[in-house]
């Protein structure tokens, strides 16, 4: 593994985990959920590696090693990741791995990104991953589910006054967040649309990608449901889409929103053996 620091356009300097592979068939972008450090996917990165696709985690803005801290003078969104982080690692893949399929993916929001992503570039893209990528509509849950969602979506604009970042520590969802960051995704769970801000179309600009996918869901995952699997996929409406979900035969006890990520190799099983066949 070797741990890369790539400039962007906008003069940030993004932390990426990048895990090589010999004779590389395929490279894969990997993106975080929501408030999770890039270093949690190193093992899901190795045995992708080792199985022929070489794999570059991206640290997400204010996290891990990233140098953003959020708060009143710090307020990034989706947009940076979208304009210029994902860019500038998949510039940065072009260079390290040239003339290879390339295939992007993530982790909940990181799915999401990565759907949003494609849609802007659907030429450069091969195909996208989704792990336990479920959108954050309200209405999709339930009710214990959807007081949580109103609740967190009733706060963040409150945070915007005090104290200029969101504290998902403190709340039980996600970590310190940008309050830009957040205004968007509470949007996304409100609307149960991919737009935000003055961005819109989003989800329709995919049925330009006709190319496949994969969404690797998990048993015992409380933030997940059918029908948020489904609005995940949504967009997808010009491709093949595999669903699989895991569960202890696959992954032993990790299993829910995040622990698969410690001892992922019924993950590493799955999305290699889709990655072959994608080809």
């Amino acid at each position: 593994m070797q741990l890369q620091y790539i400039s962007t356009r906008d003069q940030a300097s993004i932390p990426v985990y990048w895990h090589c592979a010999q004779n590389s068939r395929g490279t894969l972008l990997l993106q975080p959920a929501l408030g999770i450090q890039a270093k949690l996917y190193n093992e899901l990165a190795k045995g992708l590696a080792e199985a022929g696709y070489g794999t570059a985690v991206i640290e997400q803005r204010g996290h891990g090693l990233s140098s953003f801290s959020p708060g009143y003078s710090c307020n990034y969104s989706f947009a940076e990741t979208l304009d210029f982080d994902i860019p500038a690692v998949m510039q940065w893949l072009e260079t390290e791995v040239p003339d290879v399929p390339r295939f992007i993916g993530g982790h909940s929001l990181g799915g999401h990104l990565s759907t949003v992503y494609t849609g802007m570039h659907p030429e450069d893209i091969h195909g996208v991953v989704h792990l336990a990528c479920a959108f954050p509509y309200m209405n999709d849950y339930p009710a214990r589910e959807q007081r949580m969602l109103r609740l967190l979506c009733a706060l963040i604009p409150l945070c915007a006054i005090i104290p200029g970042y969101y504290p998902g520590h403190l709340l039980g969802f996600g970590e310190r967040e940008s309050i830009s960051m957040m205004k968007q995704w509470r949007h996304w769970a409100k609307t149960g649309r991919f737009d935000f801000d003055n961005r819109k179309g989003l989800a329709e600009a995919v049925e330009a990608f006709s190319g496949p996918v994969i969404s690797v869901a998990f048993e015992q995952d409380h933030f997940s449901n059918s029908a948020a699997l489904e609005r995940a996929l949504s967009p997808f409406c010009h491709s093949s889409v595999d669903k699989v979900t895991l569960g202890e035969a696959e992954q032993g006890s990790y299993l829910g929103h995040t622990a698969w990520a410690k001892s992922p190799q019924g993950v590493v099983t799955a999305v290699s053996q889709w990655l072959d066949k994608a080809l």
